[in-house]
């Protein structure tokens, strides 16, 4: 911006601002990973292995690596709007959404641990055998949105 002219905002510049923060910050840790899977079917060697290997792949709790870095990222940017804060409930608050975010990082941490244990222990399986109790994989899904939602709403409001 140079100094003395007024600012100028545009509406449409502003939402394109704002959808790209959503795409890079939010759209791409989530669904990235997951929509390049089913590439792996165009490949003869790898074919039988891409048949369910999306549910396969976030079955264990892998979705709180994503939390966790979506978690990091508030923190951050929360972090950069405490000495911005205007008033002291103000203050409270943005203190509340940074304690939601590491309380967020400290579980997704125990339970991505313990997803990773029972991975670990047990045989591989075939993809056509039967799946084990999905609750962690569910689990993971509703966190995973939980925090892009409370990440978002952090964002456009601190920011």
């Amino acid at each position: 911006m140079i100094s003395g002219l007024p600012s100028i905002r545009i509406p449409m510049v502003d939402f394109l601002s704002r959808l790209s923060w959503l795409f890079f910050n939010v759209g791409v840790p989530v669904f990235a990973p997951i929509a390049l899977l089913p590439l792996l079917n165009f490949s003869r060697y790898y074919r039988h292995a891409a048949r369910g290997i999306t549910r396969r792949s976030i079955q264990d709790g892998q979705l709180f690596w994503v939390v966790i870095s979506m978690c990091a990222s508030a923190c951050y940017e929360i972090g950069g709007a405490l000495s911005e804060a205007p008033t002291r409930s103000r203050l409270a608050l943005i203190l509340a959404a940074l304690l939601w975010h590491v309380l967020f990082i400290v579980a997704a941490s125990i339970l991505v641990c313990l997803g990773a244990a029972d991975a670990a222990a047990r045989p591989a399986r075939h993809a056509g055998e039967q799946e084990r109790d999905g609750w962690l994989m569910w689990f993971s899904l509703l966190i995973t949105v939980v925090v892009a939602v409370s990440f978002s709403a952090s964002h456009y409001s601190f920011t």
